[in-house]
């Protein structure tokens, strides 16, 4: 009877194919755990944190990535080579990754550590919070952050997605017995403390879960200097990405907090919540497909469909919660008394959902390039993302430009009342979409050298071992 079940469970498998397989698996497994981080987000946050102070939940997490930056400089380019090393077989060289990982762990805390004591200061005068035990669990947060990535890439490049199944089966309701009982204590706190509880148990099940292919008898190997010299030509490119986006999206979640008034701001919380319902599809597809393209890239194949597919996935399942808002938002935000205070602004739950789908497309379309080694897109992505925040922070800020501009300009700048969530949430989904034709732009350009047999100049690196990436 086993080897039946087995043997339907393959023939439906071999039918749907890898990637879509796994990232149902993952789905699916992920959907229960989804469950428990909304009813956190949209319940138990607004429970506990005082409108005044819920505002300053997202942007608290944000700065805390800020303090793990040299971190996951380190580590970011190991995600991709966890997965070259993982497809040739090479595990001692996986496990060296993840032995250089602990020392790096080491050595950021410190520099961390050093950054925060001038840092923290100054960012809870800006969010308007009271500092307590927040400042060393934000370093803390920042840094579990990306030290949990490498060991959940070693599961996806070692195609461990069963175990990675069963992580996303526990990992909330983990988070949710540790937000209950450290909230009613100091509710930020105790918010932070959960939200970095999900990477640590990923760390501690990631050992676990590869004990048999990562354990004793597999002896760490030292790295080639092939190897060394291409990882490093990779962290270049991807380091721009990372920390540009990083110090901008921190940006941007302080500018939500700092020029909206504070019910708007608590406003932008609880709609961000709904919003982020429509990327759960494009995170369980992302999952799977990163090592997938960083293999296919390697074996020198097209993995333009793997591409697609995650578009497809990613951008259906948004639309369809971001139609549901649309139609039913307003009643949505009546049904719980802790809503019933952001009913106001129940026409921009559409709207910003409607961004977070292009914003998860356009994800699932630069962890595909990052994953084939190709950063093109940087030429777009830069000034696009500088435009986005820069315009926010130009006219939320216009007075300081008296006696600078024309004042006629000022003047205009100052009628646009720019220090609304309205218009936050237009702006961002304009430019959003502004990015998004970029990238069609760049799909189309890349269809039609390569139907005349040439190919889009390229802003890439070697993939470690044998040649180019295979897209430009």
């Amino acid at each position: 009877m086993q080897d039946i079940n087995r043997g339907l469970i393959d023939k439906w498998r071999a039918r749907f194919g890898d990637l879509w397989w796994y990232s149902l698996l993952n789905f699916f497994a992920c959907r229960s755990g989804d469950l428990i981080q909304a009813f956190i987000g949209l319940w138990l946050v607004p429970r506990f944190v005082p409108q005044d102070e819920l505002g300053a939940a997202l942007p608290i997490l944000q700065i805390g990535t800020v303090f793990g930056l040299p971190l996951a400089i380190l580590v970011i380019p190991f995600s991709r080579w966890l997965t070259i090393f993982a497809a040739r077989g090479e595990k001692g060289k996986v496990k060296r990754l993840l032995s250089i990982t602990l020392v790096g762990v080491a050595v950021a805390f410190l520099i961390a550590t050093v950054f925060a004591r001038f840092l923290i200061p100054v960012c809870f005068k800006r969010l308007y919070v009271a500092k307590g035990s927040l400042g060393i669990l934000m370093v803390c947060a920042g840094l579990i952050v990306p030290f949990s990535t490498v060991f959940t890439n070693a599961l996806q490049g070692l195609k461990r997605y069963t175990a990675m199944a069963v992580y996303s089966l526990i990992v909330a309701p983990f988070r949710l017995v540790v937000m209950l009982v450290a909230m009613p204590f100091r509710a930020l706190s105790g918010y932070v403390l959960g939200q970095m509880s999900g990477p640590a148990l990923s760390v501690a099940f990631s050992c676990f879960a590869l004990r048999k292919d990562l354990g004793r008898d597999v002896k760490s190997v030292r790295l080639d200097r092939e190897d060394v010299r291409a990882m490093v030509k990779y962290t270049f490119p991807i380091s721009i990405y990372l920390v540009i986006g990083t110090l901008i999206g921190t940006w941007q979640l302080l500018l939500f907090r700092q020029r909206l008034p504070m019910m708007e701001s608590a406003a932008y919380y609880i709609i961000s919540r709904f919003g982020e319902v429509t990327a759960y599809a494009s995170m369980a597809l992302m999952a799977v497909s990163f090592p997938m393209a960083v293999e296919a890239s390697q074996n020198g194949k097209d993995g333009g469909r793997i591409l697609f597919r995650v578009l497809l996935g990613s951008l259906g399942t948004g639309l369809f919660v971001s139609i549901v808002l649309l139609l039913w938002g307003k009643s949505i935000l009546g049904l719980i008394p802790l809503w019933q205070d952001y009913v106001p602004y129940s026409g921009l739950l559409a709207a910003y959902a409607f961004r977070m789908t292009i914003c998860a497309g356009n994800g699932a379309f630069y962890s595909y390039e990052t994953a084939t080694g190709n950063f093109a897109f940087l030429r777009y992505w830069l000034p696009l993302t500088l435009i986005e925040t820069g315009t926010l922070v130009v006219l939320t800020g216009c007075g300081a430009f008296e006696g600078i501009l024309p004042d006629e300009l000022v003047g205009w700048m100052a009628s646009l009342h720019a220090a609304r969530l309205s218009f936050f949430v237009w702006w961002l989904l304009a430019l959003s979409l502004m990015q998004a034709v970029a990238i069609g732009l760049h799909l189309w350009l890349r269809h039609r050298f390569a139907m005349t047999g040439r190919s889009l100049p390229r802003v890439a690196t070697a993939p470690a071992g044998r040649g180019r990436a295979a897209l430009s």
